[in-house]
This record gives C-alpha cells, sequence and structure tokens, in this order.
C-alpha cells in the first residue's frame, strides 16, 4: 500500500496528466466517431450531386417546354390562314370550326412530343369557343362570354401584357380532361400587327403527369415539389406538409444550388435549384432510411462504448477531485475570515505541497499586500482632503478680486465714468463665470454672452478697431457647449489677425445645428496663418487652443474636432461637436437631450 501510495503523485498536475494517459479510449471513441460521421457526409454528399444532377435536367426541360408553349402561341398568333378563319362569318361554319381545331390539334400534337398533357382553348373576338377535347368527352357547353368570365381571362383582358403564366386549378371545361390536377397555364392574347386582340388563348399543361413521365427514368426515386417565388406550393401532395419546412430553404437554393439540407430527424435530404425565367424553386426529397440504417447502428455501438468508458473515467476522477477538494475548502474558510479578522489572516504551509503549497504562499501574500494597499489608500485620503482644504482657501482671493471690481465699477459710474464701469461690469462676468466651475457644459446663450463681455473690454483696448457679427440659428440659445471654449478662439482671432489693423477689422461668428451636430466658425480677416507664423516666429497655436482640443477630446470622446483653415483674407476656427439640446433649468434641475443620438 505504501509503495502505491509513492507511485501516485502529490502534484495536481501530474495526477491529471496520468489520467489522461490512462484513458486514451476516449480520444479513440471520439475518433471512430468522427470517421463515422465524415463517412455519413460523404453518402450524403455523393445522393446530393446525384439530386442536383437530376434537378438541373428537369429545370432545362421545363424551361425549354416554357419557350415551345410560348413558341406555339406566336406561330397561332402570326398565322395568317388562323386569322382569316377566325374573321369569317355565316356560311361554311363546320369548315371553319374543322380547320381551327385541326389547328389547335397540330399545336398539341406538337407539345405532346414532349410528353406532357396539354389541352388548348381559344376564344375569338364573337365569343365563339375552339378547344382541342376529344371526340365524345362529356364537355358541359360553354359560351365564349362565360369562359371570358373566369379570373385568369379578366386579368389578362384588364391588363396592359399581351400574356402571363399561372397556375390553377382545371375549370368545369378541364375537369374531365386533366382531373385532379394543377394546371400551368398560358393565357395570351392573339393580336394583330395593328395591335387589335382577334382571339384569347389558353395553352394549360398538366405539370404532375409530365413530372412523374420525366422522373420515372431515374434511378434514385425521390419526391418532387414545386414552389413559387414566395414559397406557396405548386405542385405538392394534398396531404403532404412538407412546404413550411421549405419555405427556410428557398433562399439557400436560389444562391446556392449545390447545398442540400436534413430534416430535423435525419429522415431526408432536400436539394433545390431556382427557376428564374418563372420564378420557381424545384425542390427533391430524398429519403434517407436505407442509407441511415448501418450508420445509426455502427453510432449506436460506439456510443456505447464511450459511455462505458466515461463511467469509468467519472469514478477514477471522482477520487481525484475528492483528494483534492479538501484543502481548497480550508482556503475558502480561510478568505471568508477575511473580512471580519481585519484581513489578518495566513495559511499554515507546512500542511500543503506541491501546487497547494505555493497557492497557500500565494494567498499569504496577497494578504499582506492588501493589507499595505488599504493603508496608502488611507494616507492617499488624507492627503486629497488636505489639498481639498488648499483649493477652497484659494478661491478666496478671486472672490476678493470680484468683490474689489465691483467696488471700482460703482465707484467709477458714482463719478460719471461709464466706460470704465462698463469695462468693469464686463470683466466682472469673465471672473464670475470662471469661478463657477461645477459644469463642464453650459448654455450657448451664456457662452456668447461671454463672448459679449470679452469682446467689449477688447474692443476698448483696440481703439474700436474692429467689430464683431454674430450669426447664430434658430433654436440654439439652450445647447449645450464646453465652458470657455468660445473665448479662447476669439482671443487668438484679435491677437494673431487683427492685432496689426488700425481699422476695418471683423471678426464673424456663425453658428449652426443640422444633422445632430453644433459647428462654429469664428473667422477674422487679419493676416492669415502664414503672417501670422512668420511674424511672431511660430504658427497660431497656444496654450487656449491646446488646452480646448484636450477638453474637446475628453468630453466627446473623438467625436469633436477644432480645426485652423486659411481664408483668401484672414482665418477661420472651426468647431464641430455633437448637438445637446438642453431644456431651461435652474440650479437644483437639469433636463438635456441628446439629438445627436448619443446615449
Amino acid at each position: 500500500m505504501g509503495k502505491l501510495k509513492w507511485l501516485w503523485p502529490s502534484s495536481m498536475k501530474n495526477r491529471l496528466v496520468l489520467s489522461i494517459l490512462l484513458f486514451v479510449l476516449i480520444p479513440s471513441a471520439f475518433l471512430q466517431i468522427r470517421n463515422i460521421t465524415q463517412l455519413e457526409t460523404m453518402m450524403k454528399d455523393n445522393i446530393s450531386q446525384q439530386n442536383t444532377a437530376q434537378l438541373n435536367f428537369l429545370k432545362n426541360n421545363i424551361e425549354s417546354l416554357k419557350f415551345g408553349v410560348l413558341g406555339a402561341m406566336l406561330q397561332l398568333e402570326r398565322d395568317p390562314d388562323l386569322r382569316e378563319q377566325l374573321g369569317r362569318t355565316g356560311e361554311n361554319m363546320p369548315e371553319k370550326n374543322m380547320f381551327i381545331k385541326n389547328e389547335l390539334l397540330l399545336v398539341k400534337q406538337r407539345l405532346m412530343n414532349a410528353i406532357v398533357p396539354v389541352h388548348l382553348t381559344l376564344v375569338d373576338d364573337k365569343g365563339e369557343v375552339y378547344n382541342t377535347l376529344e371526340e365524345g368527352m362529356a364537355v358541359p357547353a360553354v359560351s365564349g362570354a362565360e369562359l371570358l368570365q373566369q379570373p385568369e381571362f379578366v386579368k389578362l383582358r384588364q391588363g396592359a401584357e399581351a400574356y402571363y403564366w399561372t397556375v390553377h386549378e382545371p375549370d368545369y371545361l378541364l375537369a374531365n380532361a386533366l382531373p385532379g390536377s394543377q394546371l400551368f397555364s398560358l393565357f395570351s392574347k392573339l393580336q394583330g400587327t395593328d395591335g387589335h386582340t382577334f382571339a384569347y388563348l389558353r395553352i394549360s399543361l398538366d405539370m404532375k403527369t409530365w413530372l412523374n413521365s420525366i422522373t420515372g427514368g431515374f434511378q434514385v426515386k425521390q419526391t418532387y415539389y414545386l414552389l413559387d417565388g414566395g414559397g406557396q406550393p405548386i405542385l405538392m401532395g394534398r396531404n403532404d406538409r412538407s412546404a413550411q419546412a421549405l419555405g427556410g430553404m428557398l433562399a439557400t437554393f436560389k444562391s446556392n444550388p449545390a447545398r442540400y439540407f436534413t430534416d430535423d430527424k435525419d429522415l431526408f435530404i432536400f436539394n433545390g435549384t431556382y427557376l428564374p425565367n418563372m420564378d420557381w424553386y424545384l425542390v427533391s426529397r430524398f429519403p434517407l432510411e436505407a442509407l441511415s440504417g448501418n450508420i445509426l447502428a455502427m453510432k449506436r455501438e460506439v456510443m456505447l462504448s464511450f459511455l462505458v468508458t466515461c463511467i469509468i473515467f467519472a469514478g477514477i476522477m471522482y477520487a481525484i477531485v475528492s483528494s483534492t477538494v479538501r484543502p481548497l475548502h480550508n482556503l475558502q474558510k480561510k478568505m471568508s475570515e477575511l473580512v471580519d479578522k481585519n484581513l489578518n489572516v495566513s495559511i499554515p504551509e507546512r500542511k500543503y505541497k506541491g501546487e497547494l503549497l505555493r497557492l497557500a504562499r500565494a494567498f499569504n501574500l496577497m494578504t499582506g499586500d492588501i493589507r499595505k494597499l488599504i493603508e496608502r489608500l488611507q494616507m492617499e485620503e488624507r492627503q486629497k482632503e488636505a489639498i481639498r482644504f488648499q483649493m477652497l482657501m484659494s478661491q478666496m482671493n478671486p472672490h476678493f478680486l470680484l468683490n474689489t471690481l465691483n467696488t471700482i465699477k460703482w465707484n467709477a459710474r458714482n463719478h460719471g465714468d461709464m466706460g470704465t464701469s462698463e469695462i468693469c461690469q464686463n470683466l466682472g462676468k469673465l471672473l464670475e463665470s470662471g469661478l463657477n466651475s461645477d459644469a463642464d457644459l453650459v448654455f450657448l446663450k451664456e457662452e456668447i454672452e461671454l463672448i459679449r463681455a470679452y469682446v467689449y473690454i477688447q474692443s476698448f483696448r483696440y481703439d474700436h478697431s474692429f467689430n464683431v457679427e454674430y450669426m447664430i440659428g434658430d433654436g440654439l440659445e439652450y445647447a449645450l457647449i464646453p465652458k470657455f471654449s468660445l473665448q479662447p478662439l476669439v482671443e487668438n482671432a484679435i491677437y494673431h489677425g487683427l492685432v496689426h489693423m488700425k481699422a476695418g477689422g471683423k471678426i464673424t461668428i456663425l453658428i449652426a445645428g443640422a444633422g445632430g451636430r453644433l459647428r462654429v466658425e469664428i473667422g477674422d480677416n487679419g493676416q492669415g496663418l502664414e503672417r501670422s507664423g512668420s511674424a511672431s516666429g511660430k504658427r497660431r497655436k497656444g496654450i487656449g487652443l491646446s488646452n480646448l482640443r484636450e477638453r474637446i477630446l475628453l468630453l466627446y470622446k473623438g467625436r469633436g474636432e477644432l480645426l485652423l483653415l486659411p481664408l483668401p483674407q484672414g482665418t477661420v476656427a472651426v468647431l464641430d461637436i455633437p448637438l445637446l439640446n438642453s431644456l431651461p433649468y435652474d440650479k437644483e434641475e437639469r433636463n438635456v437631450e441628446n439629438t445627436s443620438g448619443r446615449r
């Protein structure tokens, strides 16, 4: 017993390797199943190829038959003798009837050479009916007016087309001649060169009988279906419920005729092909009973062997897992005690060996690292509180400056210096906006007010050498825009574009919204990008613009951009960001609608 224990490895990895080596039979079982499956697939592929070849043969015959029927219709339409006989009235009516019927019988005989039951019905413009029914067949008396009231003839007469194909049940005229079949019929107008319709023709084919006669000589016996472009059955047994299952295959048959399907129980193979000239699908169903019998028996034998092997393997693996679960359960218990004992937990390493020993050491190391990390986080939190206190203290100076500025404003106003008062008032707006750092996005109307205040101050500085034109689209006053995003652009236009102009300077601010985007264009008629760069020794780029670009990147995650573009005279700064429309709000409540589609 001691020797056996020595042979059994203590390492979990070695145990699993040994178990796999002991059970090489499992891969062998899978290999046998794979070989049987491949054999079954090869046999299905061969049968599918034969079915596809037969379907292509039938497809060519159906299309040839259709063209033959069209040719017969054109022959009758262009036969001057037939038209002359149809135009005769009064005398020699038996001879006329015999001539027309013989003409129809000749056409029928040529079509019957394609081994298809066919029947022709012709109604002239005087209401006379001619057909190819055999002599002595019980046929109800029918007039041309009654026949033309059938839905198919009504559709032909009311439509603009000269002919059309349809599938229909035999009417009372053809019920005895072609019983129990769905008919594939050509309904056409026989027209002269002047466009006048002198007769109506119906050529009806018994597709089921024709299909049975064609497929009777095939070596592979199977069932055939005809369906229209919408998946509705044209030729199908009355008790056959395969139409719904076939509907899901038609799109594949149209794009890939070589593809085949099997049913849920793997009893049939379905192949199909598409007839584009008629918008039909021809589908075959081949029974797999003879093919699948031996394969299923082989599968049962392999699966039985595999099941026995799995039972043995499960028993041995249970013993292996049992020897591993106990130390892992102890590890789980220790982990549950982490919170209760403030992470002051460790696993005795002397009880384990192999991978479990390394796991115990890793657990002890992890708990020590977590304790150190918590201590560091507590220290950082205290540092953050100190920094926050310093920031609150630093806000006292701007507030003192704002209060002092208001004192200067009222003092200047009391002494009649309205210009200085206005400058102080506008500068106060800028300082007050800078102190309100809660929001990253503000209303466009608020940003425009800041621009007007800033422009007012700069206009005094540069002796009113420039003016600003505002063009803002309707309904954009509550659009959201990054705070202090327009002031750097206006400042850039003044300092780098208009600073050397004594008069005539102009800044145009154009703001429009379309397609879920807000586009802001701030252009000037100054010296432009090149001259500005050469005059200052660098291109028009500064801290304000780079700061604005970084804020746009952080706010819109790459969905906004800032560009500087040259103009024939001057420069234009383009800010393109998502359009975010907001409803007016107070400090306690905001209601924002994202019109760009982002959520």
